[in-house]
């Protein structure tokens, strides 16, 4: 048997609490190698960098002129001032002369500053004479001499943090930066395996006893996100053939499978005698959580298996609390923790029972206060409140009633 993983001998398994549930989840990544690969700047968007950066030049790479205006030396700004125009210098056009007192050169946004000035005068500021002369009519006695020095966005040599999901100002700073190419980790591939007879594919024609198969696309959005490359599997029928062929499919391919549905405890709930005959082992079978006590976690010929329940809410709010995660511990993301914020309840709740309850609510600012409206709803089958919120409320065990104003901690739904 391997470390750490029990065979599951019947359906009346230890109900764990949540932090066991997590640490046994994360345990999960040493199952799981995920190699890199080389892809272009235009194709990284959503990807995950597998390494530091180094920046490759400074940006910007001289000291530029951040206004339209003329290059000078400090001693001549003054009013009624008369300069010479001795040159321009525009982007990618620099001027090749040295400014000496009495002499500017006409400088564009981007320009490059001419040796000898170290000060732009804004083309405000100045009335034009003739083609090459002008007075200085206005002076800015600031500190601000419209210079962008070299290196002050970055500097060569420096280091940008791997282990982050690449956004556009990502992007934008990898290109400025000079980099067409660098290595991401390869997405992590997840098989995706609803069960139930009374499923039916979104887009074909409602059926009498029918439910639309949703908690599959929810799941594979927001997986997607974590760079993740999501198959969803056929529907799989309530019997131990129709799951096992769908588990060996998912097999040949999968980093990771998850499981929906069939794993409470009725009759027609048979994944984990599936997964059991075909040699899998199990962490945990169930936690004390509402929603998401049917969920469980195993290994199935040394692939990651875990099945979320098949209410929707539970099956999207478990993969938030578990997948996610352990997706982050294999890339090695941060942050690794839930980001817990501490707001203001907006009524009255009542005591909570023996199992940690993640409810459905909406946070809001008010007077510079955070307040959190919960649902009035929160039966585990209602996506419509789920597609409404934006946190969850976690009550621990037991946790005491509470009053309007008293604080709760949230987590807020990806």
């Amino acid at each position: 048997m391997v470390e750490g993983l029990v065979n599951l001998s019947g359906i009346n398994q230890k109900l764990i609490n949540f932090d066991e549930a997590i640490n046994l989840i994360l345990s999960l990544k040493k199952y799981i190698i995920v190699k890199t690969d080389k892809i272009t700047l235009s194709k990284s968007i959503g990807r995950i960098l597998s390494k530091k950066l180094i920046t490759l030049c400074d940006n910007p790479p001289a000291d530029i002129s951040s206004m339209d205006g003329y290059a000078i030396k400090k001693r001549d700004s003054h009013r009624e001032k008369i300069l010479q125009v001795i040159d321009e210098s525009s982007a990618g056009s620099p001027s090749k002369k040295k400014v000496s007192t009495g002499q500017a050169v006409r400088i564009f946004t981007g320009g490059i500053i001419p040796e000898g000035t170290n000060k732009v005068i804004i083309q405000e500021n100045v009335k034009i004479l003739s083609e090459n002369k002008i007075r200085i009519i206005k002076c800015n006695n600031s500190e601000n001499t419209f210079i962008r020095k070299k290196g002050t966005d970055f500097k060569k040599g420096n280091f940008i943090e791997g282990c982050t999901i690449l956004s556009p100002r990502d992007l934008l700073l990898f290109a400025s930066m000079g980099y067409g190419k660098f290595e991401v980790y390869k997405k992590l591939k997840i098989s995706i395996l609803s069960i139930g007879n009374e499923l039916l594919e979104p887009g074909k024609k409602i059926k009498r006893n029918k439910i639309y198969a949703s908690n599959a696309y929810g799941i594979s959005g927001l997986l997607k996100k974590y760079s993740c490359k999501c198959e969803i599997l056929p529907i799989a029928e309530d019997t131990i053939l129709s799951i096992s062929k769908n588990l060996i499919n998912a097999l040949k391919n999968s980093d990771l499978i998850i499981t929906i549905g069939g794993a409470s405890v009725g009759n027609y709930d048979l994944v984990k005698d599936a997964i059991k005959k075909m040699g899998g082992k199990f962490i945990f079978e169930k936690v004390n959580i509402r929603p998401g006590k049917p969920t469980f976690a195993g290994i199935l010929n040394k692939k990651p298996i875990i099945g979320l329940p098949g209410n929707p809410v539970s099956s999207y709010v478990c993969t938030q609390l578990f997948v996610i995660p352990l997706i982050e511990e294999i890339f090695n993301l941060r942050p690794k923790k839930f980001s817990l914020s501490s707001v203001h309840l907006n009524s009255d709740i009542q005591a909570n029972g023996s199992r940690m309850h993640f409810m459905r609510g909406n946070v809001f600012d008010i007077n510079q206060k955070k307040i959190v409206s919960l649902k009035n709803e929160q039966d585990s089958s209602l996506t419509k409140t789920l597609q409404e919120s934006n946190c969850l409320v976690i009550r621990p065990p037991f946790d005491p009633a509470k009053v309007k104003g008293d604080k709760v901690d949230i987590i807020k739904l990806i």
